[in-house]
């Protein structure tokens, strides 16, 4: 009969000399300074992760799902694109999509969303984002200027127009044409009530 070798046995030992494992009256004074240290760097690291967590949340919120975000209102004047008759005769009653302006990449998704928010010297806010949209039949180009004045909360429209080369501008919305004749009034011929 053969007789195998065996195998020594790995044994799984604790070091009792790990300054770790120390209680701190039983560490010297640069063991005490080594963990000090130690747990400081460790303390850092959490509160630094914490920090950019926090950072990287807010800048999310702030830009996607605030209710004044850019990407908030671009989402809303599409639906309202979509949702309009008009608009949906002109570019076709297919999907219509919303993309930003082209630049050198491919993806059309990738597409930024020309934007601009500038107060005025009477600390009027105003938000103004430009984009392109396409239907099955035409494509064009959405304008959305927004206004928030002192103290309001949230933007209200100045204008949401489309316009399609060789078509006649479509307005959505026009604060302007409101403030001039009136929310329900009717212009009238050559701008005249009779």
């Amino acid at each position: 009969s053969s007789v195998s070798p065996q195998s020594p046995k790995k044994q799984i030992t604790l070091r009792t000399s790990d300054p770790s494992s120390k209680k701190w009256a039983e560490l010297s004074g640069g063991q005490k300074v080594v963990r000090t240290a130690s747990t400081g760097l460790n303390a850092a690291t959490i509160l630094v992760g914490m920090a950019v967590t926090g950072a990287i949340l807010t800048f999310v919120y702030l830009e996607v799902v605030a209710p004044n975000s850019v990407t908030n209102w671009f989402n809303r004047a599409h639906d309202r694109v979509k949702k309009d008759p008009r608009c949906v005769q002109l570019l076709g009653g297919g999907t219509i999509k919303a993309y930003g302006e082209a630049t050198w990449n491919r993806w059309a998704r990738n597409r930024p969303i020309a934007a601009s928010v500038t107060t005025d010297r009477y600390g009027v806010e105003h938000l103004r984002i430009h984009f392109n949209v396409e239907g099955d039949l035409d494509k064009g180009v959405v304008n959305l200027h927004l206004i928030k004045k002192p103290g309001q909360g949230e933007y209200e429209y100045k204008y949401l127009f489309l316009d399609i080369a060789g078509r006649t501008r479509v307005y959505l919305e026009n604060a302007d044409d409101t403030q001039q004749y009136g929310e329900n009034s009717k212009r009238g011929f050559l701008g005249v009530k009779w």
